[in-house]
């Protein structure tokens, strides 16, 4: 008789348990994606390579139109620092919209973004416009990284504003 009385109360204090799990804002985790992509995008002004790693995650992949995908901190690294000696190069984006799931631990932000490079030895550059989405992940400590970086040009596209 009394297993059966536990039984209904263990429910009870189970239910409440899974019932009780803070909802996530999801409006406010985007909002926040949206800002992290603008720091990020402001740590490549400043030309602060150890900043900018510091949004990628350990395994993060990043795709540029018409190169091959880097993938890994370490190959990002090389990456950043060769591009940063490279004259006239200039990269810089404007994150336009963003959405974190239900479960809070994933989202994206959809960006469109320039790029500045040399086309000859006098310091004459071209500038082409991208369109492009940010996958992010939390980790366990609660911080969102970049895990997914793709962009693709878009010749519709003029001004990243």
């Amino acid at each position: 008789m009394k297993i059966q009385q536990l039984i209904p109360a263990f429910l009870l204090i189970v239910c409440l348990i899974s019932c009780s799990e803070k909802p996530i804002d999801q409006v406010k985790e985007a909002e926040k994606l949206m800002e992290l992509s603008r720091e990020w995008a402001n740590s490549v002004k400043d030309k602060d390579v150890e900043k900018m790693l510091s949004y990628w995650a350990e395994d993060a992949i990043l795709m540029s139109p018409n190169e091959a995908s880097v993938i890994g901190k370490e190959s990002l690294r090389g990456m950043v620092e060769r591009s940063m000696q490279i004259p006239g190069f200039e990269i810089h984006w404007e994150p336009q919209s963003a959405f974190v799931s239900k479960s809070g631990d994933l989202g994206y932000v959809i960006i469109k973004n320039y790029m500045t490079t040399p086309i000859d030895t006098l310091g004459n550059t071209r500038t082409v416009y991208n369109k492009g989405v940010e996958i992010w992940k939390k980790e366990e400590n609660g911080d969102w990284k970049n895990v997914v970086d793709i962009s693709n040009s878009d010749p519709s596209i003029t001004s990243i504003n």
